[in-house]
């Protein structure tokens, strides 16, 4: 995947999309925003989607709303009336969500 991750002058994580949608960057930055812990609750949910263990789980955040299912991930921007879901496989959501737990990790130890 093509993000750029990066802290902006105020100190908020950001994720800049180079080849991806916008969605994806949007969904990080003001679902997930700096916590951890939200953070890892969506890994968990790809875990217990992936496993069988659940069906499907869904989240709204701020402004978008992640759908995990064993055939992929819809990402939903809700400010956008005119926007469809963006997809994508239970592995790049992981990977996704994995490097922005990474990012806000290293960047509370700098």
């Amino acid at each position: 995947m093509q993000l750029e991750f990066y802290w902006d002058k105020d100190g908020a994580p950001r994720a800049r999309c180079r080849k991806i949608a916008k969605v994806v960057g949007g969904f990080l930055e003001s679902d997930l925003q700096d916590s951890t812990a939200a953070t890892i609750e969506v890994l968990n949910a790809i875990d217990e989607v992936e496993s069988g263990r659940l069906s499907s789980w869904e989240r709204t955040g701020n402004a978008y709303t992640l759908t995990l299912s064993p055939d992929g991930t819809e990402i939903m921007d809700e400010m956008d009336d005119a926007g469809e879901a963006y997809p994508l496989s239970l592995s790049e959501i992981r990977e996704l969500v994995g490097d922005w737990l990474t990012f806000l990790e290293e960047g509370r130890r700098s």
